[in-house]
């Protein structure tokens, strides 16, 4: 449900004392110091899915609200995803239905937090290089399936390499259709209402209950 947001990564700190030829598990084992340590992230994206087959793409853009392991906001043109850390809403703005479920029903290790460490886990990962990322400079990290059993083939995350973050995530699937996550804009440790990671149902809206 949550793989559509693999953008609720997070922030990568300022980290001094490493080489040159930094491996791809030092960026990972402080990315997740860094997840756990952070209390707030807000995050603007861009996503743009591209079809193989036919060539078309489309591009929506959006914000992701963090705090602590599993209280999140994700808001897209279309749609509302939220937890408070035991309940998940789901929200359709095209159907007008939301869907209320238990968090812990749901995969959690594709909560936004947990992203990039289930790659670490399913993939191998290696750095190719560097590029530019608006404007910054980035390590090119990518991930690749060893058994092929995954429905995303090869992941890249562009890792900012003076501030450690994200700054664009690309998923390539099985089927060769491309998703990137152009993340513009990130912000740590800024004040979010409670409020925020509840949801208020609107009038007239269809509610499915899957508690």
């Amino acid at each position: 449900m949550h793989g559509a947001w693999t953008i609720g990564l997070g922030i990568w700190l300022v980290t001094m004392g490493w080489g040159k030829d930094i491996s791809p598990d030092k960026v990972i084992q402080n990315v997740e110091k860094t997840l756990t340590d952070a209390k707030t992230v807000r995050i603007v994206f861009e996503q743009t899915y591209h079809w193989s087959l036919t060539g078309e793409q489309n591009t929506l853009k959006g914000e992701l609200l963090l705090e602590g392991e599993d209280r999140f906001r994700v808001t897209t043109e279309d749609q509302v995803i939220v937890s408070d850390g035991e309940t998940l809403w789901t929200y359709s703005k095209t159907s007008e239905r939301v869907i209320i479920d238990r968090l812990d029903n749901s995969d959690n290790t594709l909560l936004p937090r947990q992203i990039l460490f289930q790659y670490r886990r399913d993939y191998r990962s290696r750095i190719e290089g560097e590029e530019s990322v608006l404007d910054r400079p980035c390590y090119r990290l990518v991930f690749t399936s060893e058994t092929g059993d995954v429905f995303f083939t090869r992941i890249t995350a562009w890792v900012d390499k003076g501030e450690w973050i994200p700054r664009q995530i690309e998923q390539i699937d099985l089927n060769e259709n491309r998703t990137v996550y152009l993340l513009r804009e990130i912000q740590i440790g800024m004040p979010m209402e409670e409020e925020t990671f509840r949801f208020t149902i609107p009038d007239g809206v269809e509610v499915i209950r899957m508690e």
